[in-house]
């Protein structure tokens, strides 16, 4: 696979702002605009377990276990980033308990115009769309959007033998990403009754958190 044409280090700052501008680019074509904090980080966090299934280069496969959903700190840094930019925008802000706030956040026109750009670069950036397509589309057709409480189901950030405050690393080692074997797992039972499944893991995936979370 060739090197991301988004941003050349697939760990740094850049990749993830072009992550965030897509995936909200996908809902935002979906209606589903603004996201809550925690609905945009689980996204985030799903699309880089499921990267291989749309052949997509991963961002980085470490996240801090710590909380009822995976959440990114430097990425919500450059979300900040953006929206003081005005590449996002801010719709509402809801206050919660100690202070904590969650942000709706939607594409601004800036970023409007910076999200049809990055589709007409390369492949790659399609392909990460057609990831976050799908991904939004089945997460808001099942958990999404009533819960972001994945932690405990999730299979890589559920993970017993990491303790709280420790980092879920899913990258180092192909076989050490779970999300992927469950969909894996699930794409093979689906397979014997429909060949042609591949991509259908997101939507298997998402289907597994929703029952696991007794929403289905």
């Amino acid at each position: 696979m060739t090197k991301s044409a988004i941003q050349p280090n697939p760990n740094g700052a850049g990749m993830w702002k072009a992550w965030v501008l897509l995936c909200l680019g996908e809902a935002s074509r979906m209606g589903l605009t603004p996201l809550a904090t925690s609905q945009l980080h689980v996204v985030l966090y799903l699309a880089n377990t499921l990267a291989d299934l749309f052949e997509v280069t991963r961002v980085r496969g470490r996240v801090l276990k710590h909380g009822p959903f995976p959440f990114f700190p430097d990425v919500q840094w450059e979300i900040d980033r953006l929206a003081f930019s005005d590449v996002l925008s801010i719709e509402k802000v809801d206050f919660g308990a100690k202070n904590h706030l969650s942000a709706y956040y939607a594409l601004g026109d800036r970023g409007a115009d910076i999200y049809e750009g990055l589709l007409t670069q390369a492949e790659e950036a399609r392909r990460t769309a057609r990831l976050f397509r799908e991904l939004v589309s089945a997460c808001f057709g099942h958990f999404l959007g009533s819960r972001t409480d994945i932690g405990p189901i999730d299979a890589n950030y559920g993970d017993a033998n990491v303790m709280d405050g420790e980092v879920v690393d899913f990258a180092e080692w192909k076989d050490e990403n779970m999300n992927m074997q469950v969909a894996q797992h699930l794409i093979e039972r689906l397979r014997k009754l429909r060949p042609s499944v591949g991509r259908d893991g997101v939507r298997l995936y998402c289907d597994y958190l929703d029952k696991a979370m007794g929403l289905s």
